[in-house]
């Protein structure tokens, strides 16, 4: 699948797990409630998850390695995280640096998750491309 697309359906799937998220969100009341307003938190909500979502994509650009697509795209995720929450004030000053740690292990534990994963499908892959030049190895005696 081409980038371009695989950007869009990523994108696409962020806004409707974005907005899901914002819509539980929004039925916890916080501390302080005045001038909180429904459409604008959808709207933020739905942008907090279509940019790291659409971000994604950079895993699929075959040129990077694994540590620059990190760090596109944990910066990009940061940048969106501090900007839309800022001013949505979603979280007072005192609660930013718990919120970045929170942010640093949450992402920690999916890009673990997903490395782990990579890395076992291509173990298999490997397993399955020895066994398959090994019976063409043997095949070849046959000829």
């Amino acid at each position: 699948m081409e980038l371009k697309n695989k950007f869009v359906i990523n994108s696409l799937i962020g806004i409707i797990a974005g907005m899901i998220v914002g819509l539980v969100m929004w039925m916890i009341p916080p501390v302080n409630s005045e001038g909180r307003s429904f459409v604008a938190h959808m709207i933020a909500s739905a942008l907090h998850g279509m940019i790291p979502c659409g971000a994604a994509t950079v895993y699929g650009i075959e040129s990077w390695g694994l540590t620059k697509s990190t760090v596109v795209h944990a910066s990009i995720t940061l940048a969106t995280i501090v900007g839309i929450g800022g001013v949505m004030r979603w979280y007072s000053l005192s609660d930013f640096a718990v919120a970045m740690v929170i942010y640093v292990i949450i992402y920690t534990i999916i890009w673990l998750l997903n490395y782990l994963y990579w890395k076992h499908t291509v173990s298999k892959m490997n397993e399955q491309l020895e066994v398959l030049l090994k019976l063409q190895e043997n095949n070849k005696g046959r000829v």
